[in-house]
């Protein structure tokens, strides 16, 4: 991802989550609700390094790269 492009929860961090993550979350939260992921972003965050979130896969770096430059950037919508 070039620095100056701009990142957004809707295009670039909720395709991340695919159905079967977000089934798996909804006792705690919806990873397709920014709100509920900007809340998370921490633990989210730590769970995607330790590579236990999601539960069946491990993200590559460069899509933690994408999550983290998407908190950094505010968590915009």
């Amino acid at each position: 991802m070039d620095d100056g492009a701009k990142v957004s929860f809707e295009q670039d961090v909720k395709p991340l989550f695919l159905q079967f993550d977000r089934d798996q979350m909804l006792f705690a939260f919806d990873l397709w609700r920014v709100a509920d992921v900007r809340e998370n972003a921490e633990m989210i965050l730590d769970r995607l390094v330790a590579g236990d979130m999601p539960c069946d896969r491990q993200w590559p770096e460069a899509q933690i790269t994408l999550f983290e430059a998407w908190m950094k950037a505010g968590c915009p919508d």
